[in-house]
């Protein structure tokens, strides 16, 4: 087995037009899915209620960078927040390949040379935090729309 390390992975996101690649973030959180959980218990069960699993509610996590006023990318990220952008696709490949998504007439296509999470969402509310001795730190609201997808590499 062979841990996978962060450090060296691609992020892309497809806003329905082009894919663009995502440079120098420093953190990248998905938000946990939750499950409703729906009460079946019959009138005649004198002790404990009993559940059954309902729908999955996607994650909230966030996306965090320092600024950088050259990096285009940045530009992107914080344009899609303001305008509380929805349905892009995120696509995040591991480190060990360079390799790229690629688009063909509106079509994802994801290199087998890394191993992939996908999944659909949008971004909002972009928050810079000022810090004595510190860069321009930025943080974007990440709301997942879909479940995280894993396509291994081959």
């Amino acid at each position: 087995m062979a841990n996978v390390l962060v450090n060296g992975m691609g992020i892309y996101v497809y806003d329905g037009t082009a894919i663009t690649k995502i440079n120098c973030i420093k953190t990248l959180d998905f938000g946990s899915d939750s499950t409703t959980r729906i009460e079946n218990t019959c009138l005649d069960e004198p002790n404990t209620k009993s559940y059954v699993s309902g729908l999955s509610d996607p994650g909230q996590g966030s996306i965090g960078y320092d600024f950088d006023d050259e990096n285009t990318s940045h530009d992107k990220l914080e344009e899609w927040a303001r305008d509380k952008k929805q349905n892009l696709q995120f696509y995040i490949g591991s480190r060990g390949s360079n390799d790229a998504p690629t688009l063909t007439g509106g079509s994802v296509t994801l290199p087998e040379t890394r191993t992939w999470w996908s999944f659909m969402g949008g971004l909002s509310s972009p928050t810079p935090t000022f810090e004595a001795d510190a860069l321009v730190a930025y943080t974007i609201t990440l709301e997942r729309s879909t479940e995280v997808i894993r396509t291994p590499k081959t």
